[in-house]
């Protein structure tokens, strides 16, 4: 027990240890995907204090880092903090980190370590430029002593001195002209030469490596959509920079990588912008709905909006870097539904998926005269079904095993009940009322069902065959087994004991109890009145009151069951007696009557042709069962409680003949006595032991 415990302790430990990890990861990845959106949105204020948290739970770049549902990412947060910290213009930070992130080595096995040497390039220059410009602004500042000119020469001094610092270029140059016509003889005109051959340098290098606003904002807005995945738009953006700056330093490189990015995605490549002929117009617009990451399902719907300013031609859609085809094998390409809503409406698609990951990918294609396009990329994880996967799995075996633990139990319990109880559920001498212990007459009863449809019926057998149970199973049978063509309402009428005076009386007593369920009965029934001298003619009368009051019940054609037990009474009964019996069958309203008798000896003596009954019934008899269902009423009462060898089995089937009566007799001797015992095994020795007592007490 202490080493089970201390196992579970340990578990518990490893679970807590994971658990926390996964929570660090998560966070991690939270912080560095916010601080790449923000990269995106050129929302550099926001994405440094985003790569500092994440540097926070993990302080180490690391190549292919794997984040929830088995992805990678490319963990470099140093290098996007040099890019953060350049576009801040904090150039000192910015090669800080480009620095960190070389001295890690991570970035140089990623896509950015080129880019990163090319910024690195640019700082380089930047500081150069920045300390010819120092050195220039020192040599204005001691001028003016040197040459020794007049106060207007001094002002001038001072003015290009406030102009190269503001490093506002064009108003330095003016000054200098000015001060080159004030001193074209003396010592200050060799240092204003020297200084225009500065100036114009330093313009030059920062000219080379300062871009303009324009050029840097296309940059910028190139950069962002790129990194969102907008490729077509980032081709423009970076295609307008090299056209208008082609000096600009990067941009030849960011273009060949986004080339190879719209050819690895399968998409068209765009024409330049050409600003001279085409008016800018602003590129389509995607918002997806739910940008769902993960699914167990074979596929997903992608829906959401698209907008542009004029409006969308058609889009289309990759998937897994192909063209995503119809049916009938061409490129899918929907439109909007109708003119009037190309400018923004609703989309929804539903895209197939292969197992593991899956790239989808949005094109939509203005209709402006420059036609634009922009890709949206959305990536959708596949996993197996639930099915398939070690949890579930786990669940069905720990299922079973929990199930089979409840069924052992189960079955411990029937057996102590079993015992202390006394369970015996076999029955000798009693009617067989409960369908569980009605074994073998399936087809009998079948039989007898549709032969009631037109005809009277005669069961006959030997005693204690089973007859009078056959006759409480039909109408249970008849009871709640609806028919499509007749509405049946059975009643049981034991004739045993019955003298002849009170036949009738008898036979409605038992209508009356079978009816009361259905109906409720009138004052006015003669056999309200009393038993005595209640005759075959009030028999008729009160039936047919009866018949009237069942037939509104139902739209079906109306039987009145008589199940008529222990018909060997009437052997005894005046031919009189019978006569009046049959004609009650002859009547008008006996459409609606059918009789089911019963009985051990009658069948000789109504078969002669002076008989009242001579061919009035159809004849069924009644034999034993068959071996199999003998079988199934010894084993399948006591099953999961007492077990029957088979020997055992067969001693009692060759003892009782097949007979459903003797079968349930020894039973119930043989259960009886394993219970004294407690043992739940039968064999054949207590067939044996019950033989005796089971033939010798027939009365044969």
């Amino acid at each position: 027990m202490e080493r089970r415990s201390h196992i579970s302790s340990i578990f518990c430990v490893i679970a807590l240890l994971l658990a926390v990890t996964a929570r660090s990861q998560e966070q991690w990845y939270t912080y560095y995907t916010n601080a790449q959106e923000a990269i995106a949105a050129s929302d550099w204020s926001r994405a440094v204090p985003e790569l500092e948290k994440a540097l926070q739970r993990k302080p180490a770049p690391q190549f292919e880092a794997e984040t929830y549902a088995l992805q990678l990412v490319n963990y470099v947060p140093f290098y996007w903090l040099g890019v953060a910290y350049y576009n801040q213009g904090d150039f000192e930070k910015a090669e800080a980190n480009f620095s960190k992130s070389l001295s890690w080595g991570t970035v140089k096995k990623t896509e950015f370590y080129s880019t990163l040497l090319k910024y690195q390039g640019i700082l380089q220059r930047i500081q150069t430029a920045s300390d010819s410009l120092a050195a220039l602004h020192h040599s204005i500042a001691e001028a003016p002593g040197t040459a020794g000119d007049a106060a207007v020469l001094t002002a001038s001094w001072n003015a290009l001195a406030d102009a190269l610092a503001q490093d506002d270029f064009p108003r330095a140059r003016g000054i200098v002209r000015e001060i080159r016509s004030l001193s074209s003889e003396n010592a200050s005109s060799m240092i204003v030469e020297r200084l225009m051959q500065q100036l114009a340098e330093g313009r030059q290098e920062t000219a080379d490596n300062r871009n303009t606003a324009a050029a840097n904002r296309l940059f910028d807005e190139g950069l962002a959509q790129f990194l969102s995945g907008n490729y077509q738009s980032a081709y423009r953006s970076f295609s307008e920079v090299a056209r208008s700056e082609p000096q600009y330093r990067g941009v030849d490189g960011w273009l060949r990588r986004t080339e190879l990015e719209i050819e690895q995605a399968g998409i068209e490549l765009p024409d330049p912008l050409e600003p001279d002929t085409v008016r800018v117009t602003v590129a389509p617009v995607v918002l997806f709905s739910s940008e769902q990451s993960e699914t167990r399902h074979d596929s997903i719907w992608v829906s959401g909006s698209l907008g542009d300013d004029q409006g969308i031609d058609y889009y289309e859609f990759t998937l897994n870097g192909e063209v995503y085809r119809d049916a009938k094998g061409n490129p899918l390409q929907r439109r909007p539904p109708s003119p009037e809503q190309s400018t923004q409406f609703q989309f929804r698609e539903r895209m197939p998926l292969q197992m593991g990951e899956n790239r989808i990918i949005i094109t939509a294609y203005d209709v402006d005269a420059l036609r634009h396009s922009a890709a949206f990329p959305l990536t959708v994880l596949r996993k197996p079904p639930y099915y398939q996967t070690p949890v579930f799995y786990y669940s069905i075996v720990t299922l079973l095993v929990l199930l089979a633990g409840a069924l052992a139990a189960n079955l411990l319990i029937k057996r102590r009940i079993a015992f202390v109880n006394r369970y015996n559920p076999y029955i000798a001498g009693a009617p067989v009322r409960n369908p569980k212990m009605f074994f073998g007459r399936e087809q009998l009863l079948h039989k007898i069902v549709n032969t009631l449809h037109n005809n009277s019926l005669m069961i006959y057998g030997p005693r204690r065959i089973g007859k009078t149970s056959l006759l409480h199973q039909l109408k249970q049978h008849l009871e709640q087994t609806p028919d499509q063509e007749y509405f049946f309402v059975p009643v049981y009428i034991d004739l045993q004991g019955t003298p002849e005076q009170r036949f009738f009386a008898v036979m409605m007593h038992d209508i009356v109890d079978g009816c009361e369920s259905h109906i409720r009965l009138p004052e006015g029934l003669r056999i309200k009145s009393g038993d005595s001298d209640y005759s075959a003619r009030d028999f008729s009368a009160d039936i047919k009151q009866i018949l009237a009051l069942l037939k509104p019940l139902s739209s079906k054609r109306l039987k009145l069951v008589m199940l008529i037990d222990e018909v060997d009474e009437l052997n005894a009964y005046s031919e009189r007696a019978n006569q009046k019996l049959r004609s009650i069958f002859m009547k008008t309203f006996a459409e609606n009557l059918v009789a089911v008798m019963s009985g051990s000896f009658i069948r000789k003596r109504w078969e002669s042709e002076g008989s009242p009954w001579y061919n009035f019934f159809e004849e069924i008899p009644v034999d034993s069962i068959d071996r199999q269902a003998a079988e199934a009423l010894i084993r399948q009462p006591v099953k999961g409680i007492f077990r029957y060898e088979a020997a055992a089995v067969d001693k009692i089937i060759e003892y009782s003949d097949n007979v459903p009566y003797r079968i349930q007799k020894f039973c119930v001797n043989i259960i009886s006595h394993v219970i004294e015992a407690r043992r739940r095994v039968i064999t054949a020795e207590d067939v044996e032991r019950a033989k005796a007592k089971v033939l010798e007490s027939e009365d044969v």
